[in-house]
């Protein structure tokens, strides 16, 4: 596979998203253990760890000669994530405070959460449009097959 100059763009973009949207999936369960006494980032840790790391690290790889296989995963990854913070934000029980938190964390807490899942849909579309973009470049005849 050729690595085109629009498959190379697209990849970076995706990449750019991906990244922030890891430091804002950080930032997001940081504030969630701030304001609620029962949220402890401890038993929660391997899967917060492969939802943060596992799309960044396929994210590298787009750029390469992999490009096909880590859209292919981030395409599988990327709505997993989107779910699983849909459900944990707005199936969980209320938070339980021992003394009210700073206004300044509940704000986090909430923008971080709302940029989270829009950071997750564009890094979708990305990643989408990249595989499309890949596809295209695999379907095109070449010009030095005999006919």
């Amino acid at each position: 596979m050729v690595l085109t100059e629009s498959i190379r763009s697209l990849a970076k973009q995706a990449t750019l998203v991906i990244s922030a949207h890891t430091a804002l999936l950080v930032i997001n369960n940081y504030a969630h253990e701030k304001i609620d006494l029962l949220y402890s980032l401890t038993p929660h840790m391997p899967l917060l760890l492969f939802f943060c790391l596992a799309p960044l690290v396929v994210a590298f790889f787009l750029p390469t000669q992999n490009a096909r296989q880590g859209a292919v995963v981030l395409l599988g990854i990327l709505p997993a994530v989107l779910i699983y913070n849909i459900v944990t934000r707005f199936m969980a029980l209320p938070p339980m405070t021992q003394q009210e938190p700073s206004l300044i964390w509940k704000i986090l807490y909430e923008g971080s959460f709302g940029f989270v899942l829009v950071f997750e849909v564009i890094a979708f579309w990305f990643t989408f449009k990249l595989l499309r973009e890949i596809h295209t470049q695999l379907n095109k005849p070449t010009e030095n097959v005999p006919k």
